[in-house]
């Protein structure tokens, strides 16, 4: 299996991590970039997070804007799961990254997200 690096530009969709909800394969490199309508926000909300605990094994990286050079919004692991009441971008896209290691595999994650309007709320 390989990850496609895929833009995404609807108002809200859905992005999981390769293969689920079984079990992810090892040695992925995926990249969602998340692209809303300009004036809004992207809300990304993880329904299921289920990672390795320990840190610098598989991780979940999301960054503010469409590329690595934005704000690191977090790194999300096992350990260090997202938070429940989502993440922010603070202009209209985001990128997320999912990187797993070559060893011990979980079920992933599943997340949701959608275009907010930037008083915050929906």
């Amino acid at each position: 299996y390989k990850c496609q690096n895929q833009t995404l530009q609807g108002q809200k969709g859905v992005i999981h991590s390769p293969n689920y909800p079984e079990i992810y394969p090892d040695g992925q490199y995926c990249m969602w970039r998340i692209m809303v309508k300009a004036s809004f926000q992207v809300a990304l909300m993880f329904t299921r997070f289920s990672l390795q605990s320990e840190n610098n094994t598989d991780a979940v990286y999301v960054y503010d804007g469409n590329d690595q050079t934005g704000k690191v919004l977090g790194v999300f692991y096992g350990g260090q799961p997202p938070p429940k009441n989502g993440i922010y971008s603070s202009s209209n896209s985001l990128l997320v990254i999912f990187r797993s290691d070559k060893n011990g595999s979980f079920y992933g994650f599943q997340a949701s997200y959608s275009a907010v309007k930037c008083s915050g709320k929906s």
